[in-house]
């Protein structure tokens, strides 16, 4: 079943190298003209549709948000159109410009191939064999796409003995240049390696060491992983003059799921000597709304547009491009998506034109009197350049005062979201808290809101300019549900500017009834059941969700106290996502001390969990499992449920060194001892349970 409108954030996946990117779902709304949005910030791709080129010195403080990698250069290009590729590891170099034919799975010589570049998909011989199948015939270079979703990451072998360059594609890529076979490709694989990047998002430099971007480029555990290329336009180089990020400042009252406030501050590693770009008022930025005036948006999203429904988009450059759109009131924007914000702000085209994956977190901006100015930064979109839906930025002049203050003033963690975690369980974090002003200054702090959160800010009375510390902050939930406080920085010197954090939880109470019933009774194990609606025992001898509404979700919660080791079965029948797996529908989810681990829909037998070694293994101290089924927007499909059952902890074995017997003291000795106070110190200090997770 296939969603009807997919309201995306402009966000492309960036290239795996040693590691992957979890990426939450994006959820959708269908069957209804007027759209409301509901998404969250997984990485998906955007780019200028029906733009041009841009010209490098208009954009000197156009910013790219990369990975940078060691690896050889590849490329594949077919009717003016690129694709990703990537290469296989002993595999040869080259450049070729020749006729794509089709050599099947590459199980056998290749057919009518001389001087072709063959195009084989994966299969059960080795990459090896394909590419000696293709040489000889008479193929002069070959493309290898993958038989399942994802990218290729293979080796020739060091026995290869080959000549012809190789390249990897995706399988969506190779089912597309099937559509193309007889057509000319152009394919290159470098001799060498050298540093490369790819961009997931775009960014405006503001001056000195900060950057501005869309909150959902950065709402990730691996963000730090990325840099900023300030003033890049060619991504085909340069990669070595991105700069490493120190901090993240997500405003506190972003909003994932209506994708409100996307909004974050980038403090760099070091200071950037580069022009910055001016940040437009509100007055500038309602006038040139009003009058429906030009704007202009770049980025290195994909040049492909899509109506709603349809997508994704493809064809993305490593050239700057840049699109000019109209902008319109948020009242005009309304009339077809009816959750736009005063945070937000609208363009569009009568002319296909637009933002698409790969541009978030990119500057929209407008040519006034006194230059150019940033009126916006690319946030989501339905479709990408579809003329019935506008294209959705943040607006920029609704958080001046919050960049001043982060930026010049006193700036804290902005938000900390300690997730799903168990009553009557204190979970302890520590908020980094910097001084950016050219003053010191004497803090206070207070908590505003619920009393579930406690802090300890003796180490931050006084913070001299350009310094930081630390705060405590304890969640400890009396009672289940949601909580929410803000910690209020406060200082006495007047020309000094404080920022606020925001503390979110949701406990999840007790439930004892469970155990024995997920899984074998462990006196290591604690049970928790909550969320919109607990889980349940089932007939299946084990446990399964609640039975919940659209956009609601049951979590299942398992404590694990000390190290070992926990096997389980687990299955789910739901709707499923049969266009894009990994954006599942309604899913249940695995999460490991708050972190996403694995998650599967549709329906799947209850069967065991299977990773490399089928089980989870966890060191000494308190850990948390959770099970998490949850629903999208529509639809209701199979049983609608989760289940879970076999939840099995087998405990590390303690192993007790030998001692060796003391000789019998011939002189008397004191037995007066202070070891009942250690043994009390060393009992907390393995009590303590540190917890600390995005939710």
């Amino acid at each position: 079943m296939t969603k009807q409108f997919f309201i995306k954030p402009l966000i492309a996946s960036a290239v795996v190298i040693t590691f992957s990117i979890l990426s939450p779902q994006v959820l959708a709304t269908k069957n209804s003209p007027s759209i409301t949005v509901q998404s969250d910030t997984s990485l998906i791709d955007t780019k200028i549709v029906g733009g041009e080129v841009a010209t490098e010195q208009n954009w000197p403080w156009m910013t790219a948000y990369v990975i940078t990698f060691q690896d050889f250069i590849t490329s594949l290009e077919i009717n003016g159109t690129n694709y990703s590729t990537r290469h296989f590891t002993e595999g040869k170099s080259g450049q070729v410009s020749a006729e794509l034919v089709s050599c099947g799975d590459g199980q056998l010589a290749c057919e009518n191939v001389q001087n072709k570049v063959c195009l084989i998909e994966r299969g059960t011989n080795t990459f090896a064999e394909k590419a000696n199948n293709c040489e000889a015939a008479g193929g002069i270079a070959a493309i290898i796409y993958n038989n399942v979703e994802g990218t290729i990451s293979g080796t020739m072998g060091t026995d290869f003995t080959g000549t012809i360059p190789l390249v990897a594609i995706t399988q969506q890529d190779g089912q597309a240049l099937l559509n193309l076979l007889g057509q000319t490709a152009n394919l290159s694989v470098s001799a060498s390696s050298r540093l490369q990047q790819d961009a997931s998002c775009g960014a405006s430099f503001l001056g000195g060491k900060w950057v501005l971007t869309a909150a959902h480029c950065v709402d990730s555990p691996n963000a730090f992983l990325f840099k900023m290329n300030i003033g890049e336009y060619d991504l085909s180089d340069g990669a070595q003059n991105a700069v490493g990020i120190a901090n993240i400042f997500i405003h506190p009252e972003y909003d994932v799921d209506a994708i409100n406030n996307d909004i974050a501050i980038i403090e760099l590693n070091e200071s950037v000597n580069a022009p910055a770009i001016k940040l437009a008022s509100k007055e500038t930025t309602e006038q040139f709304a009003l009058a429906n005036s030009t704007a202009t948006v770049a980025g290195w999203g994909g040049r492909t547009g899509y109506i709603a429904g349809e997508g994704e988009t493809s064809n993305f450059p490593d050239i700057l491009h840049k699109v000019d759109l109209t902008l319109i009131s948020n009242d005009e924007c309304r009339e077809s998506i009816n959750s736009i914000t005063d945070a937000m702000l609208c363009a569009t085209s009568t002319l296909e034109k637009g933002s698409c994956q790969g541009d978030s977190g990119g500057p929209l901006v407008v040519d006034t009197n006194t230059g150019i100015q940033q009126v916006g930064i690319v946030s989501f979109g339905i479709g990408c350049a579809d003329t019935n839906y506008p294209g959705v930025y943040t607006r920029v002049s609704e958080f001046t005062d919050w960049i001043d203050t982060i930026s010049t003033g006193v700036a804290i963690d902005q938000l900390q979201n300690f997730g799903a975690v168990p009553t009557n369980i204190t979970n302890t974090t520590e908020l980094r808290v910097a001084n950016y002003s050219t003053e010191s200054t004497t803090l206070t702090f207070s908590i505003e809101g619920d009393n579930q959160f406690t802090l300890d800010a003796s180490n931050c009375s006084t913070l001299a300019a350009n310094a930081t510390c630390q705060i405590t902050v304890n969640y400890e939930a009396q009672y289940a549900g949601e909580h929410s406080a803000k910690v209020i920085i406060h200082s006495d010197n007047t020309n000094v500017k404080t920022s606020y954090s925001q503390l979110l939880g949701f406990a999840v109470p007790s439930a004892d009834n469970l155990a024995g019933v997920a899984g074998p009774a462990n006196n290591k194990v604690t049970w928790f059941s909550g969320g919109d609606m607990p889980w349940t025992s089932n007939s299946l001898n084990g446990v399964e969700s609640g039975v919940i509404a659209h956009r609601q979700e049951s979590i299942l919660l398992a404590l694990i106290d000390g190290a070992g080791t926990l096997s389980f079965d687990w299955g789910v029948s739901s709707e499923e996502n049969l266009d894009d797996p990994e954006e599942p529908y309604d899913v249940l989810e695995l999460y490991v001390d708050g972190e996403l681990i694995e998650f599967i829909s549709g329906e799947v037998a209850v069967g065991p969990y299977s990773d490399d070694s089928n089980i989870l293994v966890f060191g000494e101290g308190f850990h948390t499992i959770s099970w998490r089924y949850s629903k999208d927007p529509a639809t209701v499909d199979g049983q609608d449920k989760g289940f879970v059952q076999n939840v099995t902890f087998v405990p590390a074995p303690v192993t007790t060194p030998p001692t060796t017997p003391e000789p019998t003291p011939t002189t008397p000795v004191n037995n007066s001892s202070s070891g009942g106070n250690l043994f009390w110190l060393l009992f907390v200090l393995g009590s303590l349970y540190i917890y600390r997770r995005s939710y």
